[in-house]
């Protein structure tokens, strides 16, 4: 058996974190591999840790167990001294999910990672062209698109929407409270989310709204809430982030404004008016979100793990 161990320093649950925990599930199903994780010291530690239930697979303290294979996302290579992130005995596959990796005023210093060996695996094709724009990547890269768990988030779809309009705004909520007000009328059913919740109560809001709204930041490297919108069955409306390029596609599956409030309303309002398109669009939608099972990422990524010693040799 090869031990890949991933590190993590969890504080609350985030989009990379879920992809982080999709990763090692996706190696506990790889033949002769074990996944482990080494948890911060001070990471949290209950319900909201996807590694809360799994704890034969937390290394934890001193525990000690020789990986095979590294895996690492965002700033884990901290975890690592200095040495091993200069020269590394073992693989290390480094999961790439956002575009600020590729920009030099990153303010987490992902930027500064990029020099360091890797196999490289980016979330999107923008992320993987912002990579190669740098000039700076040591080892090689692949493309492997974000991937969400389909059907759970298919049952999560209402049959009768009570809710008009869901608008998703925790990364974004003085825009978010900016456009609700603007998109209020009597007898409209408007639901915001200017905060983090749970991820399965933001599922339980998409399967019971006719249209959603989304306002991610920006600059992102997929954007996972729009895909699973898609899943859910709401009528998605995102505004260009970067990282959602390669799959909202503006009148085929999505409409997708400007990043500004009155294109954002402009946009909003039509949706809930009733396109002519609109059970088109549902339906390209929902063939979107299945091209980006989990099943088609982890038959992407095996192979990757299967081959990399090889890949590691020629990096």
């Amino acid at each position: 058996m090869k031990t890949v161990l991933f590190y993590r320093g969890f504080k609350r649950f985030t989009g990379g974190d879920l992809k982080v925990w999709d990763y090692f599930n996706h190696v506990r199903e790889a033949p002769a591999h074990a996944a482990y994780v080494r948890l911060a010291d001070d990471a949290r530690w209950d319900e909201s840790n996807p590694w809360w239930g799994s704890e034969d697979h937390v290394i934890r303290g001193d525990a000690q167990v020789d990986a095979d294979v590294i895996f690492l996302s965002g700033v884990d290579w901290l975890y690592l001294d200095s040495s091993q992130r200069d020269d590394c005995s073992v693989p290390i596959i480094n999961l790439i999910q956002h575009v600020w990796h590729a920009c030099p005023n990153d303010r987490l210093g992902r930027y500064e990672f990029l020099p360091h060996r890797a196999i490289r695996i980016c979330v999107s094709p923008e992320v993987t062209r912002a990579l190669e724009h740098t000039g700076r990547v040591n080892g090689p890269i692949f493309t492997i698109p974000d991937a969400i768990d389909y059907e759970s988030i298919a049952r999560a779809a209402l049959p009768e929407r009570d809710v008009d309009l869901l608008i998703v705004a925790a990364k974004q909520p003085e825009l978010g409270r900016a456009v609700e007000r603007r998109l209020q009328q009597p007898e409209r059913v408007l639901r915001l989310i200017d905060e983090r919740i749970p991820r399965s109560e933001l599922i339980g809001w998409l399967g019971r709204s006719r249209v959603t709204l989304f306002l991610p930041n920006p600059k992102e490297g997929f954007y996972l809430p729009a895909i699973e919108g898609m899943a859910a069955g709401t009528l998605v409306v995102c505004p260009d982030c970067i990282g959602n390029r390669s799959y909202c596609l503006p009148g085929v599956n999505c409409l997708l404004p400007a990043h500004s409030e009155d294109e954002l309303v402009e946009a909003a309002e039509a949706a809930l008016e009733g396109l002519p398109e609109r059970r088109q669009m549902l339906e390209s939608a929902s063939l979107t979100a299945r091209r980006h099972d989990l099943r088609h990422e982890r038959e992407a990524f095996l192979p990757v793990l299967e081959k990399v010693d090889e890949l590691w040799e020629a990096a």
